[in-house]
């Protein structure tokens, strides 16, 4: 703990059941120790009673006893009735009240004029979809992290800084790394909606964490489906399969950390050796995001198509 000079005033700024919270006046005070906690005095522990549910008999609860948690020692903490009697304090000390933190912010892609909406956020991406109406511009377009933009419905967008028109097929993917320059954007110049969707990687804790990450395989096979390689670079492997209509992939492996995009969705069944085959509770929309679990090629899992329509549908497997 640091070293104060001076006379010191104690004021009392909070007061309950469990402690009392005294702030400490002297000559020059450091923001960061403003406040001490005082436990009162008592004979015995306070245990709340709190009823929870057991997983054996989820309809009757149980009664369990548990700890009160600690008292926070942070501005925002205290009653808002104390705070404006604290903040003339600090200010008294030629001081001032400390700000509220602001909230974290998640990596994602960022066009000045398109509202995106969050389909998948976990702890190694965050994925947005975008769709560009006939005419609309996306302004300007940022970069805050590693991006895998893939048109599930294309059009043609032309270039607000050079003018120039590109086709962008159902289906076709970008990269952008997160050192590339900010571009002004682009304007859909057809007569329907362009849908993007567009992974953001989330920064890897370190390089042990990456380590612990790298998957035994990195291309997924699917034994009765050839697959179309997309794109790889040193983050990501991306591949595409057309799964016609009651063709089943085979039995194959999904590896750590992997996502699917449908461009043309569809109707799944599964099967594996602990189940029999079943269809999924519903069809799987054009454009719909998901995140696949780790399967070990040993439990036999695989899918078919079982609707009337192919299914068009893009992996992602992470590398790092």
């Amino acid at each position: 703990m640091q070293r104060y000079f001076g006379a010191l005033v104690s004021l009392s700024v909070l007061h309950n059941h469990n402690h009392v919270v005294r702030r400490f006046i002297s000559g020059p005070v450091n923001v960061d120790w403003i406040a001490a906690v005082v436990p009162k005095p008592r004979a015995r522990t306070h245990w709340a009673h709190v009823k929870m549910r057991t997983d054996r008999s989820p309809n009757v609860a149980r009664t369990r006893k548990r700890r009160h948690a600690p008292v926070s020692l942070g501005f925002a903490s205290l009653p808002s009735l104390w705070r404006p009697f604290i903040s003339l304090l600090l200010l008294a000390c030629g001081l001032s009240a400390p700000a509220a933190s602001a909230p974290p912010q998640l990596p994602g892609s960022t066009f000045a004029k398109l509202q995106g909406e969050v389909v998948l956020d976990n702890a190694r991406v965050i994925v947005h979809r975008y769709v560009i109406e006939p005419g609309q511009s996306t302004g300007q377009h940022t970069h805050p992290g590693d991006q895998l933009l893939v048109f599930v419905r294309g059009g043609v967008l032309r270039s607000n800084a050079t003018g120039r028109s590109t086709l962008w097929r159902d289906g076709r993917v970008s990269w952008q790394g997160a050192a590339d320059p900010a571009d002004e954007g682009s304007t859909n110049t057809g007569t329907a909606p362009i849908v993007v969707i567009c992974v953001t990687l989330k920064p890897v804790a370190s390089v042990a964490a990456a380590n612990a990450r790298k998957p035994k395989y990195q291309y997924l096979n699917y034994p009765n489906i050839p697959g179309e390689d997309l794109l790889e670079n040193d983050l990501v492997i991306v591949q595409r399969f057309t799964v016609d209509p009651g063709q089943w992939e085979g039995v194959h492996a999904h590896h750590p950390d992997m996502l699917y995009i449908h461009v043309k969705g569809g109707q799944w069944a599964a099967r594996s050796n602990k189940e029999p085959e079943h269809p999924y509770p519903a069809p799987s929309p054009d454009g719909g995001v998901g995140w696949m679990p780790t399967i070990d090629i040993s439990e036999g899992h695989e899918s078919r198509n079982i609707g009337t329509n192919p299914i068009d549908l893009i992996w992602v497997t992470l590398k790092k």
